[in-house]
């Protein structure tokens, strides 16, 4: 693998203010497919239809609005509470619901971002998405291997390459900007959906 994890980090962690909002926001946005493939498959999807005709994918639609675009903590609340409704706390025997949990727990940091900048949350969203490769690997390909077979897994993986890649790019991409323009945040979501692949490889259609 040509990626530097520890230079990363480092991009990841200078990350401050919309920017960190941003990084985080995309991390969500980009394992999106993985929380609505589980709760549609579950019907457990708990949202305001009329306010989001378009369930998750609006939602997030409005997250980037209310953060980042054009900041409304009223709003910002209003969206973190729908996110929270939509983590599954009960037991449920579906593989799923760990990267769905783990996308709507990276979506929540982001919003918390915006209400509360004091504590760092980008570095923590990134490992968070690159675990939640981890563990589909494990769970996919790993059965019967050593730790120090899965390390090799992960090590050439290509889930994992494109993981680091992206987050990289993101970060610097991000470090770059002069602002959030909606022209700016465009190229960045359509660099996080990635043509509808999330990070573990899904994809809805």
């Amino acid at each position: 693998m040509n990626t530097n994890p520890k230079k990363i980090f480092k991009s990841i962690q200078a990350l401050t203010g919309w920017r960190e909002s941003a990084f985080l926001l995309a991390l969500a946005e980009r394992a999106l497919p993985n929380a609505v493939l589980l709760l549609d498959s579950i019907e457990a999807l708990d949202i305001d239809s009329e306010t989001y005709p378009k369930g998750l994918f609006s939602l997030m639609d409005a997250s980037w609005q209310a953060l980042v675009l054009v900041p409304d903590e009223g709003l910002i609340i209003e969206a973190l509470d729908w996110v929270v409704a939509n983590v599954i706390v009960d037991e449920v025997d579906n593989y799923g619901v760990l990267p769905s949990n783990d996308c709507l727990g990276i979506w929540e940091q982001a919003l918390l971002s915006g209400l509360n900048r004091d504590k760092k949350r980008a570095p923590e969203g990134g490992q968070i998405s690159l675990a939640t490769v981890t563990q589909f690997l494990e769970f996919s390909e790993g059965e019967g291997l050593s730790e120090d077979q899965l390390i090799k897994l992960f090590d050439k993986h290509d889930l994992i390459v494109r993981e680091f890649s992206f987050q990289e790019e993101c970060a610097d991409i991000l470090r770059a900007s002069q602002g959030p323009s909606a022209g700016f945040i465009k190229g960045l979501r359509e660099l996080a959906q990635d043509e509808g692949v999330s990070n573990i490889g899904i994809a809805l259609e």
